[in-house]
């Protein structure tokens, strides 16, 4: 019986160390480097997968890329064939220099691999980059944009080129400032600092701002958090939307969402909503405005003490036109099944 334990024990160390060297993995690497005087380049086009595509403005005098291919398996033989059906390719037509991943026809994407690239470029140089399953990471750019990420994330310092598109899906963003920006994003968060004017197409995202001009934007089952923004104008069915201090015009044409805006400068001009399935809350304060009101099957929150004007009430309907206070902005909300409240 001992012998035959002490058998069967050594047999299962042989096993497993078998079986460990088989999980150990091989390495290899390739890299490409190539590199122009920044002089004669006016953009860079750069098509990548399956890993980070980084810009940096070390050198201002010279445009540079380095990409470095990583394959990890479990034999030398397999990860030289991996990495034999990876290929970069690099080229200068003109003012425009790019760079695409490429991949053999036989190549399957369930290995272990990570195409990386890091791209030195001043910052007034005009970028289009496009990336799949991997991250885009941007310090300054005062040239135009345009990054379509998709099962990655962008995260950029400074865009504040006259055009900047992001496109985002499955994803994340963090933008410290941009200027003005045209973004399109489905399935994402994205966190943003100070902007100019924003277009904003969305679908079942998280969005924030801290400050921004104008936002223009259609929405369907987002969650909107905007610190401060000078106007808005949104087209939105299933959106929670929250602005901490609106400065100058709202307009809005909701559904089964919610309109939530705490603080409204005294000099605003107007507000305008349109909606149904939402409770709207709009921190108007001690301000005066004129008031065209109207909601059915609902009921509306007003300061009825400094409240002017006629008052309409029906058996499933109020509707009030008249001024609280002296009068001064002008706001109208037409709202169904979603209460409507005026307050501090």
């Amino acid at each position: 019986m001992k012998t035959t334990f002490k058998l069967t024990t050594l047999l299962l160390i042989v096993i497993l160390i078998g079986a460990g060297k088989t999980t150990l993995a091989i390495e290899k690497t390739k890299k490409y480097h190539e590199s122009w005087p920044s002089a004669g380049i006016e953009s860079l086009q750069i098509s990548n997968k399956f890993g980070e595509v980084k810009f940096v403005n070390t050198n201002a005098s010279t445009v540079t890329i380095d990409v470095l291919v990583t394959v990890e398996s479990t034999s030398e033989s397999k990860a030289t064939d991996i990495i034999n059906n990876i290929d970069i390719k690099i080229s200068k037509s003109g003012s425009v220099v790019h760079a695409e991943t490429t991949f053999e026809n036989s190549f399957r994407g369930n290995n272990r691999f990570s195409i990386d690239y890091v791209i030195n470029v001043p910052s007034d140089k005009n970028l289009e980059v496009s990336n799949k399953y991997g991250n885009v990471v941007v310090g300054q750019l005062t040239g135009k944009g345009s990054f379509d990420v998709q099962y990655g994330s962008i995260t950029a310092v400074s865009l504040k080129g006259i055009s900047t598109k992001i496109n985002l899906a499955y994803g994340k963003g963090n933008i410290d400032e941009a200027g003005n920006t045209e973004i399109e994003v489905s399935y994402s968060d994205i966190s943003m600092g100070t902007l100019g004017n924003l277009r904003l197409n969305s679908k079942y995202s998280n969005i924030e701002a801290d400050k921004a001009a104008d936002i223009q934007t259609e929405s369907r089952y987002d969650k909107f958090n905007f610190a401060e923004v000078v106007s808005l104008n949104a087209d939105t069915k299933y959106t929670q939307i929250r602005v901490g201090k609106l400065s100058r015009k709202l307009y809005i044409g909701a559904g089964y969402g919610g309109i939530k805006i705490e603080k409204i400068s005294p000099d605003f001009e107007s507000i305008d909503i349109t909606n149904s399935y939402g409770q709207i809350y709009l921190g108007l304060g001690n301000l005066n405005y004129s008031l065209d009101a109207k909601c059915n099957y609902c009921g509306i929150d007003y300061p009825t003490d400094r409240y002017k004007g006629n008052r309409i009430k029906e058996n499933t309907s109020i509707q009030l036109n008249g001024n609280i206070g002296s009068g001064g902005g002008k706001v109208r909300i037409d709202s169904r099944y979603g209460e409507i409240k005026l307050g501090e």
